[in-house]
């Protein structure tokens, strides 16, 4: 479990970090969505095992990997606004070559012409994606296990469609491994994971409870439930949005979630607050790019948890690739600096906070706040904080008191 911290971590009678919270709250996986997300889950697995599929009786055990299994989603990309959720297939089919592992998961997934899945499924060089309407798109990448005494140390296929078959290859991973060492290590302070959690649910009008087919194939579980995220995951998050937007119009691959989650974890503390996590995790991400590129290479980001996976093995391609992270990283800083001086105006800071996490995004928080604050003032409920920002008192009841530590679950065992 998450190692969890009694002192309080948030002070949010600062603007700034409420600011920085209701960005995090707007892009994350909310609970509607998550809710969706398991029952779409589910009804894939059945999709995949159904008779006549060429999976059936083929898959050992179906989990998620990446960002939702550490409780980090957002959405994907910046134009579509959309969330990315990435899931293994871990295969019980020995002696597949990475085309033939791809193609049998895509075959399947599809299905015959007339299927709810025909036209939503999409061949990628590691994954099959299939596309939802409103923007979700999961990914569902086939693997091996590697050794039945170290579960889930696994191969995952490459193959690229238009490249010649003597280029494909299979790659290591663990991701289940290093998804169990961030919740695990990653420190939580309580004040801080139960606040956010209320707000997030507030934030959450459109909730549609999804969980007939559920219950069958838990997820991770969603903020709400387990009582909220941990500072050092919300600044991920935050970063993470940030980089959706700067590299949106880039061409070339992005840098890999993978690689934010890692360098979060390797300065990951206790009893900071956002703002203080985004210093601390912006600059090491930059102080990690500079020495790379002072000793004339690239940065190298594997697996905590199984050496050889390297998280850096398809970013950055270059030189060019690493500067231009390294000068997004400053930029960043110069800007956190501002967003976080609580001298500065509502107005500087509002523009500050549309360039680093997006124009709409930006905009409604501040909206909200000012509608907020106006309240606030209305009512008599305010003071200055510590920090020169007005508090707000909640006007919605905090969430219960009983709160159970993040963990990772979301697996389905399955025996060969």
């Amino acid at each position: 479990m998450n190692k969890h911290l009694g002192t309080p971590a948030a002070p949010w009678n600062s603007i700034s970090e409420q600011m920085l919270a209701a960005v995090a709250i707007k892009i994350e996986l909310p609970p509607s969505m998550h809710a969706l997300l398991a029952e779409r889950k589910a009804a894939i697995e059945k999709h995949l095992e159904r008779d006549g599929s060429p999976l059936k009786g083929k898959v050992r055990v179906f989990y998620q990997q990446g960002s939702v299994a550490i409780g980090a989603t957002i959405r994907a990309k910046f134009r579509f606004e959309g969330f990315d959720i990435d899931i293994i297939v871990e295969l019980v089919t020995p002696g597949l070559t990475p085309w033939q592992a791809l193609e049998l998961l895509y075959e399947a997934m599809r299905g015959e012409p007339g299927s709810r899945y025909y036209d939503m499924t999409e061949r990628q060089t590691r994954c099959v994606t299939v596309h939802y309407a409103d923007g979700m798109h999961l990914d569902l990448s086939p693997s091996e296990l590697i050794n039945e005494f170290d579960p889930r140390q696994s191969f995952i296929y490459h193959s690229k469609p238009e490249e010649p078959r003597s280029s494909d290859h299979k790659v290591l991973t663990n991701s289940f491994g290093f998804a169990d060492e961030y919740n695990t290590t990653c420190p939580v302070d309580l004040s801080f994971q139960q606040e956010y959690a209320r707000r997030a649910l507030i934030a959450d009008h459109g909730l549609v409870v999804m969980q007939k087919d559920a219950d069958s194939l838990p997820v991770p579980e969603h903020s709400t439930v387990v009582g909220g995220k941990s500072a050092v995951t919300v600044a991920q998050m935050l970063i993470k949005r940030n980089r959706n937007i700067r590299w949106s119009k880039r061409k070339g691959r992005t840098p890999a979630s993978a690689i934010i989650a890692a360098l979060s974890l390797e300065v990951a503390g206790p009893g900071r607050t956002i703002g203080q996590n985004l210093r601390v995790v912006a600059q090491h991400i930059l102080d990690r790019l500079l020495w790379a590129k002072s000793v004339g290479e690239l940065i190298h980001v594997e697996n905590p948890r199984c050496p050889g996976d390297v998280f850096t093995d398809r970013w950055p391609a270059n030189q060019t690739a690493q500067d231009t992270m390294i000068a997004d990283m400053r930029l960043f800083l110069d800007q956190l600096a501002v967003l976080l001086d609580d001298t500065r105006s509502l107005r500087d800071r509002r523009d500050t906070l549309k360039a680093m996490f997006g124009e709409d995004v930006g905009q409604t928080v501040v909206d909200d706040l000012e509608r907020d604050i106006g309240e606030a003032i209305r009512s008599g409920r305010h003071g200055f904080g510590a920090l020169g920002g007005i508090a707000v008192s909640p006007t919605i009841a905090r969430a219960k008191s009983s709160v159970k530590p993040s963990t990772f679950y979301g697996t389905r065992w399955r025996r060969s």
